[in-house]
């Protein structure tokens, strides 16, 4: 990074731009924060795998709460666990902060880059069209891999050019291209590297420079990072994960899309997505670029730096282009790229702006911008069904908090993984056959389910079994997104009740579900004495560890349970004291 220090005495203090563009995200960040929520987009994944690391203690390879495989490396899901850390739960902060953190920390590398190779204007223009963009607004509160991966292969492609120029930093690229593969695999090294196609465009243009330099530290470590996880999480969850990762997620995608797409089926849709996301500066950006195809700069160093930004951005847009899969969010790694050749295009057009006209202009458009956003996510966006959705499942779940504790003792179907979200569990969903077997029995059962499996449960409970009341349901008439079922009469929480944690059937009797963290249940005392009875109903055998607080680990007893198997701990408890269950 240069220094802060003007390179001339017109030149504004890069401390003070860098500090403008930190708040402007933050100001982003904070606006899209405090609007209205939407937590049924891909929150029900990246939540669900924070969470199962978190509560259940899976470090390497995560499960939704449909038991199916991480669909991507756990970069992120290590990140936002370790956000969630400060709250003892999932918030919207640590949903969100990775992507949110990644974009701002990418426009002051826009400007420092920039300022670097095209002067102050053009880096300053550049990394305030990347934060006053669509694009950046949705990455504030989005929680998928595109906003975080953006950063590691924005890292990787300048020490790709840097190694290309100078023969040095290759082990900096390498290093950038493994956290990228840790956030959304191996595309990682096909986009850092892509700008590097500059050096045959130069060998072209008569004034060649090679690729050279050292790679074998940077592919030892890079294999090392990369390979390393994929081993520890095959030995944590098997083949389900390789199929999963390679077979349906990288293949798959490439290929076949969803099953409805196919090769080259939407090539436009990229394209159109760039100029869509990044409006206005797109406009900027493409006439940046047909600047470059045109009309290189005579200066060997920045004609050689565009048209890496060139290459880097169409290399980029071709893959996906041809790709099955397309969604107008995989192009946000290659923004950064247009946004510098969009600054440079923006301070050729504000030339005979001094330097206070443009600040105050740059002011002036930030305000409006801001402004806009401020009214999209505190007005506009209340009208969407999936914002109302939301809303609906945070005030059921405050209901049942203020009524039962976060811990009542749920069986979740078909149910929106916001509900465990707000309700800080993580508990795999069931069959609504299973949970309609719940219901049936005597033992107080409580089952969260939305539209489709309120249909399928009602069914599957034949007209002899035990009365089935509505303790909650949203909306109040018509057909429900969210409902609570219950063969109890009220929303309390019984002294002997039972739930299933996806495979393992649970029954309480005088004690209760406190927390479970790093794969252990905690049990808090209901009654003088009480009883936790386990049930493994998985086709698989599994082990549950019991431990009472104050007795060392050498104390646990391990229970093994069989498919099938019940196992029924006793325990005595005092007014001090309190169960600890371990169970993986």
């Amino acid at each position: 990074m240069p220094s802060s220090a003007p390179a001339n005495p017109g030149e504004p203090d890069s401390k003070k731009l860098l500090c403008f563009l930190a708040l402007v995200g933050l100001a982003l960040f904070v606006i899209a924060l405090t609007g209205y929520p939407n937590l049924l987009d891909n929150e029900r994944r990246v939540g669900a795998y924070a969470l199962d690391l978190l509560q259940n203690g899976h470090w390497f390879a995560q499960s939704d709460a449909d038991g199916d495989p991480i669909s991507k490396p756990p970069l992120l899901t290590w990140l936002v666990a370790l956000f969630s850390l400060p709250f003892d739960r999932i918030t919207l902060v640590s949903l969100y902060l990775p992507s949110a953190a990644a974009t701002v920390a990418l426009a002051l590398i826009l400007f420092s880059v920039g300022r670097e190779k095209f002067g102050w204007r053009a880096g300053f223009l550049g990394a305030l069209s990347f934060l006053l963009s669509i694009m950046a607004d949705q990455q504030m509160t989005t929680s998928r891999y595109d906003g975080l991966f953006s950063l590691p292969v924005t890292l990787a492609a300048l020490a790709a050019y840097r190694g290309w120029t100078t023969g040095r930093g290759w082990t900096c690229f390498w290093l950038s291209v493994a956290f990228g593969s840790l956030v959304k695999g191996p595309l990682a090294l096909v986009l850092g590297a892509s700008g590097l196609l500059a050096a045959f465009w130069e060998k072209k243009s008569g004034t060649p420079l090679r690729i050279r330099g050292s790679h074998w530290l940077g592919i030892g470590l890079f294999m090392l990072i990369g390979f390393g996880w994929l081993a520890l999480a095959y030995a944590e969850m098997g083949k389900p994960l390789i199929d999963k990762l390679i077979g349906r997620e990288l293949v798959g995608h490439a290929v076949t899309g969803h099953g409805k797409e196919s090769l080259l089926s939407k090539c436009w849709e990229p394209t159109y997505a760039y100029f869509a996301v990044f409006l206005p500066w797109s406009i900027a950006g493409a006439s940046g670029m047909w600047r470059v195809w045109k009309h290189p700069s005579p200066d060997t160093e920045t004609r050689r730096f565009e048209r890496f930004l060139f290459c880097w951005f169409f290399v980029g847009l071709v893959l996906f282009s041809v790709a099955a899969h397309q969604r107008s969010r995989l192009i946000v790694p290659l923004i950064p790229a247009a946004a510098l050749l969009a600054g440079r295009e923006l301070a050729r057009w504000t030339t005979a702006w001094n330097q206070r006209r443009l600040l105050q202009a740059s002011g002036l458009v930030t305000c409006v911008f801001l402004v806009l956003m401020a009214i999209f996510h505190f007005v506009l966006l209340g009208g969407k069904t999936a914002v109302q959705r939301t809303i609906a499942v945070r005030t059921m779940a405050a209901d049942l908090k203020a009524l039962a504790g976060e811990q009542f003792p749920l069986t979740y179907t078909d149910s929106p993984f916001a509900l465990q979200i707000y309700l800080n569990t993580m508990r795999p969903q069931v069959t609504a056959a299973a949970a309609a077997a719940m219901l049936r029995g005597s033992i107080p059962a409580f089952v969260a389910t939305g539209d489709d499996d309120y249909a399928r449960l009602k069914k599957e409970i034949s007209t002899n079994s035990p009365a089935i009341y509505e303790l909650a349901r949203w909306p109040e008439t018509g057909k429900p997104f969210l409902v609570i079922l219950s063969n109890h009469p009220r929303l309390e929480w019984p002294a002997h009740s039972v739930m299933l944690d996806g495979a393992l059937r649970i029954e309480t009797q005088g004690v209760r579900l406190a927390r479970k963290r790093k794969g252990i249940l905690f049990f808090e005392k209901d009654l003088a004495a009480g009883a936790a009875i386990f049930t493994n109903t998985s086709k698989e055998p599994m082990k549950v560890r019991l431990r009472l607080i104050g007795e060392s680990k050498s104390a646990d007893e391990e229970l093994s349970l069989p498919p099938g198997e019940t196992r029924r701990k006793e325990f005595a408890l005092s007014s001090r004291d309190s169960l600890k269950t371990a169970a993986r």
